[in-house]
């Protein structure tokens, strides 16, 4: 059975103020968004969230689907090597 929840608009705001909070946490923080807007045409963000925070560098696109595919061989997992075939066909 589900139960009715009655909120004030304040908790409706903090909640939504919670959850953009966490989203940028989760998607990046600003400074990986601004690296975005200095991109010329054959270049793409490479995110890294392997140290346990999310950091982003600016690389060429071919250099970016190199990395994919010596990670896809190293792994030996096909799943990532159609995403980096996805990823030639949308951004080149």
């Amino acid at each position: 059975m589900k139960k009715v929840i009655r909120l004030t608009e304040s908790d409706l705001t903090k909640i939504v103020e919670r959850n953009v909070n966490e989203s940028d946490r989760v998607y990046g923080h600003q400074e990986i968004r601004n690296l975005y807007s200095k991109l010329s045409d054959d270049e793409d963000v490479m995110l890294d969230d392997s140290s346990g925070d999310l950091s982003g560098q600016i690389v060429k696109k071919i250099d970016y689907v190199k990395d994919m595919l010596e990670r896809s061989v190293d792994k030996q997992d096909w799943s990532m090597v159609v995403r980096a075939i996805n990823y030639l066909k949308i951004r080149l």
